[in-house]
């Protein structure tokens, strides 16, 4: 029996799709293990299985990997396009149409060759276009394309046809991209065939240390994380060798981008490619539980425009919310984005770390998803939205009294008679949000805290009330925040007291330790203000 160990993100992404792929795409451990019986044990930590399981696996590791790169649909959105630019009365029928409607390229136009024995460059290739019999072919091609509703049909009927196209796509989009995805054939027959102990520690395996490294295993997101051969000038000394990993490794990390979830995100004007991946301090079958949620949620088309952070909000309450996960722990969501600067060969990518800990997770699990706030706020041509720029601070750590402050002066400024700011967002659900994730992130007494936000707020309410002049409000509200700003207690108490006195209210500052306690002053100071302003934010709170 051959054992593989849970290691870093990148190895782990790794066993979840050498699973995926072994079984195809089932959803359920369970079925996984029930499917191979004895020849495969899913362990927490680790899995066991005997050799004759991949048998076939180079075949399905192909067919995963053309389904998840290519694009049907896509490409019936733009023949359909391009019938319809056909049809427009006025079109004049040159090669720039297909130019305009991206099916100038080469893949395209081979994909087509392999399922209509016929390309638009052919068909556009004559002297004399008549704009009649070019529509008649074209539209010959979309109806043999709309024979096919998935791409796993597509790759049935090309494979069984011994078509070349199927070699000649993973090529251009996986090989030039990612990796040579070809490599992993010889992958699986050096695991079957030539799994050795090493003679000595030169000639082990630094990830798993246990057997002989023989492979060169180099591609686009190695080359970032360390052990990519091109970068052994400068981590291993020159020595390439160095770099080495069995090949039963080097088969796992293959098997990554089915862990991972492929998305083609347009950025600006251009498509970029993007992986996501989950990764978590708990056991195999939470993980594979995990990777598919994580799927089904990144693959919404409701969630294809939304911002990043917010379907990671979305995730991370469904993950810690699941009935598997009886204890809390960190969460990793790893980004691995496409960048300009790859080379011939592969693409660049960059990545990115999300981490979730348990106190994060338990804020959201305190807060719900509609306890996240919501909105936007404009200024000028600036649009920011809310419940992006929240998270994202949330998700990096970063959130904290300065950002408070920032939503109070955008909310104050677009008050002011002719402001060129909108603000459509509740500053009340914001306050209580920094201040709740402030102290759970910091393991204050939250109990205290909710006290000191409910006195404080409910204070500025009743004194705004006795104020009850709407600049005046504001004037105050000013200024206080001025001393908020830069944590000024005895200037903030100053004010404070003038307006407890000035009005004949009670003094509620300074009963659970706002004067010894920073974290508890700021609290008190923004619940206040926040309730100064209570009546003032209504016309605002509509979160559009």
């Amino acid at each position: 029996m051959i054992t593989v160990y849970l290691r870093d993100w990148y190895f782990n992404a790794g066993i979840i799709g050498f699973l995926n792929v072994l079984s195809e795409g089932k959803r359920k451990i369970d079925e996984i293990n029930d499917t191979f019986e004895n020849n495969l044990n899913i362990s927490e930590s680790f899995i066991e299985f005997d050799s004759k399981i991949l048998d076939g696996f180079y075949d399905k590791y192909k067919r995963l990997t053309f389904d998840i790169f290519f694009n049907l649909d896509n490409y019936k959105e733009r023949l359909n396009n391009f019938i319809n630019k056909i049809k427009e009365p006025e079109s004049k029928i040159t090669k720039k149409l297909l130019q305009d409607t991206a099916l100038n390229g080469k893949i395209v136009n081979e994909f087509f060759k392999a399922i209509s024995c016929q390309n638009l460059n052919n068909i556009f290739s004559g002297k004399n276009l008549n704009k009649n019999e070019i529509l008649k072919e074209v539209e010959n091609i979309y109806q043999k394309l709309n024979q096919f509703n998935t791409n796993n049909d597509i790759y049935s009927v090309l494979k069984k046809a011994n078509s070349s196209f199927i070699d000649y796509f993973l090529t251009q989009e996986v090989t030039k991209r990612i990796f040579s995805y070809k490599k992993v054939a010889n992958y699986i027959d050096n695991t079957l065939n030539k799994l050795d102990e090493p003679r000595n520690n030169n000639q082990r395996c630094f990830i798993c240390g246990k057997l002989k490294k023989k492979e060169d295993f180099s591609n686009a997101i190695t080359q970032i994380i360390g052990f990519n051969s091109d970068n052994s000038n400068w981590i291993w000394g020159f020595n390439t060798a160095k770099t080495q990993i069995c090949p039963l490794c080097a088969l796992i990390y293959s098997c990554a981008i089915h862990g991972m979830v492929f998305l083609n995100r347009k950025i600006d004007k251009d498509y970029k490619t993007f992986f996501y991946t989950i990764n978590r301090n708990t056991d195999i079958s939470t993980l594979y539980h995990s990777f598919w949620l994580f799927k089904e949620k990144l693959k919404q088309k409701e969630n294809q425009t939304k911002p990043f952070y917010t379907v990671l909000q979305e995730i991370t309450f469904e993950l810690i919310n699941q009935k598997v996960q009886a204890v809390m722990e960190n969460i990793n969501f790893i980004e691995i984005a496409e960048n300009q600067f790859g080379g011939h060969s592969t693409k660049g990518y960059n990545v990115y770390n999300y981490n979730i800990s348990k106190e994060l997770a338990e804020l959201i699990k305190i807060i719900g998803i509609e306890g996240i706030p919501k909105g936007y706020y404009k200024d000028r041509n600036i649009y920011s939205d809310v419940t992006e720029e929240i998270l994202k601070k949330t998700f990096n750590y970063t959130l904290n009294f300065s950002d408070l402050y920032s939503y109070f002066e955008f909310f104050l400024r677009s008050l002011e008679p002719k402001s060129k700011i909108t603000t459509r967002f509740s500053i009340s659900k914001i306050c209580n949000y920094i201040i709740k994730y402030i102290i759970v992130i910091k393991g204050g007494n939250k109990m205290e805290q909710e006290h000191i936000v409910k006195k404080a707020f409910s204070h500025g309410k009743a004194l705004a009330q006795k104020v009850n002049q709407e600049n005046k409000i504001k004037g105050i509200s000013y200024q206080l925040l001025n001393d908020l700003k830069i944590g000024d207690k005895n200037a903030f108490m100053d004010k404070y007291l003038r307006l407890c006195i000035g009005y004949g209210t009670e003094v509620k500052l300074g009963s659970n330790n706002e004067l010894t306690d920073l974290d508890n002053f700021m609290s008190f100071g923004y619940s206040f203000v926040n309730g100064l302003l209570a009546n003032l934010n209504k016309d605002s709170e509509k979160e559009d």
